[in-house]
């Protein structure tokens, strides 16, 4: 997950298909196996002190990690999730969407899954086309295939786009099932 800062909080962002700015100073980046496509990377933000002036000592790498997910649960709280239910009243998949850049990130909250267990099932899969928008469904059934065309397009429309990948949350890691065509 890579950090942003907002209001002076490290906050984490999903990122795909980047090359990160020469001025970042990645602390750690790790694929999202088996994607090739997403990966997540955690960046410190520099804070500069009252004479401007860069410290030395940069926050640990356990620090920033424990920030951002702080910081992903506070974006997952900020958002009213929408239910999408079939003419049966049946309910289809969940949209996380909002106008917060870190939208995307809420699903590394460590509670993301628990708060849709009672809703979806036990096994959630996720989808992330841009970075204000989450669709979150059940591994029981083949809704996530059938919204593949507007998860491509949103993801290929996007100013900020995220991925086009379809993963599955399992115990607080996300794991690429594969990529829609």
């Amino acid at each position: 997950m890579a950090t942003h800062l907002v209001n002076g909080q490290i906050e984490p962002l999903v990122a795909a298909n980047i090359k990160p700015p020469l001025n970042y100073d990645w602390v750690r980046q790790e694929s999202l196996r088996p994607s090739i496509k997403t990966m997540l990377a955690i960046k410190p933000r520099i804070v500069r002190d009252k004479n401007d002036v860069i410290p030395k000592k940069r926050p640990a790498f356990d620090e920033i990690r424990e920030k951002a997910l702080r910081t992903a649960s506070q974006v997952l709280a900020s958002i009213k999730p929408r239910i999408v239910r079939d003419k049966n009243n049946v309910v289809q998949y969940v949209v996380l969407e909002s106008d917060n850049p870190l939208t995307a990130s809420c699903v590394l909250a460590p509670e993301f899954a628990s708060q849709f267990r009672d809703i979806l099932g036990p096994e959630i899969l996720v989808a992330m086309p841009h970075r204000n928008l989450v669709l979150v469904f059940s591994r029981q059934d083949n809704t996530h295939l059938k919204m593949a065309e507007p998860i491509v397009s949103g993801y290929l429309n996007a100013t900020w786009p995220v991925s086009r990948e379809i993963f599955a949350l399992k115990k607080g890691s996300l794991r690429s099932l594969g990529v829609l065509q």
